[in-house]
C-alpha cells in the first residue's frame, strides 16, 4: 500500500468543485500476517454520509459532514464550514479487494484489507534435446 507523501504533520485540504472544503483525514495503518487495517479519524460524520469505492486498485474514501439544526431554524451567526474528508491510497496487487470490510464507530472508521492467499510456486521443467 501507498499513502500519499505529502503528509509530513501537515493537514490537506482539498477544495471541491461547488466550493466545499475537504480534509485529508489522518490515519494510522497496521499491518498482520494476512491483513492490513486502517483506522481513519473522520469525526461528525454520519455513517450513511461514507462512501468507498476501489477503481483501478486505488481505494476512495469520501465523507461527508454538515451540520443543520432543522427547516424551521433561521441561522444568526454563520461560523462553521461544511466540512468533508477525501482520501485516496494506490493498493497493490496482494490486497483482496473483494473481501475489504469496513466498521464506523464513534468518528472512526476501521478498514480491514484481506492479503491474497499465497500463490504456490510452480515449477516448470525444460526438455533439452
Amino acid at each position: 500500500m501507498q499513502p500519499d507523501k505529502k503528509r509530513e504533520n501537515e493537514k490537506q485540504t482539498i477544495e471541491s468543485t461547488r466550493g466545499y472544503i475537504y480534509e485529508s483525514p489522518d490515519c494510522d495503518i497496521y499491518e498482520a500476517n494476512n491483513e492490513y487495517r486502517i483506522f481513519f479519524d473522520i469525526p461528525g460524520v454520519e455513517k450513511e454520509d461514507i462512501n468507498l469505492k476501489v477503481e483501478k486498485n486505488v481505494l476512495n474514501l469520501t465523507a461527508e459532514c454538515l451540520k443543520k439544526p432543522g427547516e424551521k431554524y433561521e441561522c444568526l451567526r454563520h461560523e462553521m464550514n461544511y466540512a468533508g474528508y477525501k482520501r485516496s491510497f494506490e493498493l497493490s496487487d496482494m490486497i483482496d479487494t473483494e473481501k475489504i470490510k469496513a466498521d464506523y464507530n464513534n468518528g472512526t472508521l476501521l478498514l480491514t484489507l484481506q492479503k491474497k492467499e499465497k500463490q504456490a510456486t510452480k515449477e516448470i521443467k525444460i526438455k533439452v534435446n
